[in-house]
C-alpha cells in the first residue's frame, strides 16, 4: 500500500532514486506548535522563496533537482519538512487540518523573519500556501504553483470513476491520512473559503504537460485513468482564473514529478517572481 499511495496521490514512484544527499543541505530547527521542524536556506536578501512540498513527502525529495541546480543571487531560498516528514519531527502524530498545516507554515516564517515572501508549493502543498496566502495577504508578494491540487479536483473524480476505480482512490486518500502523512487530502479539499487570495497577487500556475503515467500501478482501469487525468486537468483551468493576475504555463516535458524532467522551468519562473516581487 506504501508504494500505491505514492504513486497515486504523489507521482514518486521513483522517489527513492535521488541523486543527491539530504546531507548537502545546512539543516537547522525550530520549534513550532510543540513540533521540531526542519528547515535550510541559502542567499541573502530581502526577499525569500520557500518551497512548500506535496502530501507524504520531505522537501528535498520534492525538489531535490530544483535546489542542486538554483543559485539564489539576491534573494533567499529556502525549503521546509513539515512535521513528520524528512528531518522533522512529529511524536505521537494524529491526523491534522489544513488550518493546523496553514499555521505550521506561519510560524516558520514568522521564525524566519521573511520581509517579502514567495510561496513555491508542489502538489498538495498548493493547499497550504494558498491558506496562508489567503490569511496573510500582505506578507505574501507572489506564488509558483507547480502542478498543485485544486480542491474541486477530489469531487469531480468521485463523481466521475467507477465504483471499483473511485474504490482504488479512496483506500489511497484514507491510508495516507491514517498511516503515512496525517494529511486529509479530503477535507483539505472541503475549503474553497480558506484559499481566497488578493485579486492583484502575481500567481504563476505551472501545469504538466506529461500525464501522470504511474498510476497505472494502481492496476485502474484505462477509463478510470483518463478520468484521473481529465479531471486534473480541469482543475488545472480552474487555477489558471485564481485572480485577475494569474499567469498559466504547460510544462512541456515535466509530468507530475516535474523536478525529474525539468527543474529549469521551476526555477525560471521562481527567479522571475523574485523579481516582481523585488519591485
Amino acid at each position: 500500500m506504501n508504494k500505491l499511495a505514492t504513486v497515486v496521490l504523489l507521482g514518486t514512484a521513483f522517489a527513492g532514486q535521488a541523486g543527491q544527499s539530504q546531507d548537502a543541505h545546512n539543516y537547522q530547527y525550530t520549534e513550532i506548535g510543540g513540533k521540531k521542524l526542519a528547515y535550510a536556506c541559502e542567499g541573502e536578501g530581502k526577499v525569500t522563496a520557500l518551497l512548500v512540498a506535496g502530501m507524504g513527502l520531505d522537501a528535498h525529495t520534492t525538489y531535490k533537482n530544483t535546489l542542486h541546480n538554483a543559485n539564489p543571487e539576491g534573494y533567499r531560498l529556502c525549503f521546509y519538512d513539515r512535521a513528520g516528514y524528512g528531518k522533522s519531527q512529529y511524536e505521537n502524530p494524529k491526523v491534522r487540518t489544513m488550518v493546523e498545516l496553514r499555521d505550521e507554515l506561519a510560524g516558520l516564517i514568522e521564525h524566519l523573519k521573511v520581509e517579502s515572501l514567495v510561496l513555491v508549493p508542489h502538489s498538495f502543498g498548493g493547499f497550504v500556501a494558498r491558506a496562508y496566502a489567503s490569511k496573510y495577504p500582505d506578507k505574501v508578494k507572489g506564488m509558483v504553483l507547480i502542478d498543485t491540487a485544486h480542491e474541486s479536483w477530489f469531487d469531480a473524480m468521485k463523481s466521475n470513476m467507477s465504483k471499483p476505480g473511485w474504490g482504488t482512490m479512496e483506500m489511497i486518500i484514507n491510508w495516507e491520512r491514517e498511516h503515512n502523512s496525517f494529511e486529509d487530502f479530503a477535507e483539505a479539499s472541503s475549503h474553497s473559503a480558506l484559499y481566497k487570495i488578493k485579486d492583484d497577487l502575481p500567481v504563476s500556475v505551472l501545469s504538466r504537460g506529461i500525464p501522470h503515467v504511474t498510476i497505472r500501478q494502481t492496476k485502474m482501469s484505462y477509463a478510470d485513468i483518463d478520468v484521473y487525468t481529465q479531471t486534473w486537468n480541469d482543475s488545472q483551468k480552474k487555477l489558471a482564473k485564481l485572480n485577475n493576475n494569474t499567469q498559466a504555463v504547460t510544462m512541456k516535458y515535466a509530468s507530475h514529478l516535474f523536478d525529474e524532467t525539468d527543474p529549469w522551468i521551476a526555477l525560471e519562473h521562481i527567479e522571475a517572481m523574485v523579481n516582481k516581487a523585488k519591485l
